[in-house]
């Protein structure tokens, strides 16, 4: 069963916009003059509210969780899947080797949950899903260091 990912607001999300959306407003008060610049606050506010979310919410879980891209090497899909899956506990790729492909990884600070999704891209245009699987801390740091350095 694959469950579904939905991207959210944190709270700290919130706090940014009010923030922003608040200093928008309070540039109207002094008068005329900060008007224009009040306006251009809340204007800039308006565009990042579709944008600015940095949680995600996973169906069957409680709480908010965070994401980590990683980006590996295609030519080691296979070994990756059986890594994310359980099926092998060694990943054994050079830090150096051509990304390609994306591992999601949904985590939660609090309590150490983490969830990875692997992506593959068609054609460099179609990104292709994989189920979500939970992982543990260990194999998280592994994935992490397998990622080129930039």
């Amino acid at each position: 069963m694959e469950k579904q990912v939905k991207k959210t607001f944190l709270p700290q999300d919130v706090a940014v916009l009010a923030g922003i959306f608040a200093a928008g407003a309070a540039c109207f008060l002094p008068g005329e003059g900060w008007a224009g610049l009040g306006g251009t606050i809340l204007f800039c506010g308006a565009m990042m509210l579709p944008f600015y979310h940095h949680g995600y919410r996973i169906e069957g879980q409680k709480g908010l969780f965070r994401l980590k891209e990683i980006s590996l090497s295609r030519e080691n899909k296979e070994e990756i899947l059986a890594y994310l899956e359980g099926k092998s506990d060694k990943l054994d790729l050079h830090p150096r080797m051509q990304g390609g492909t994306l591992v999601d990884v949904y985590y939660r600070k609090k309590d150490g949950l983490m969830f990875a999704r692997y992506f593959d891209y068609a054609d460099f245009s179609q990104r292709v899903e994989y189920p979500l699987v939970k992982i543990s801390q260990e194999q998280f740091e592994r994935l992490s260091s397998m990622e080129p350095r930039k």
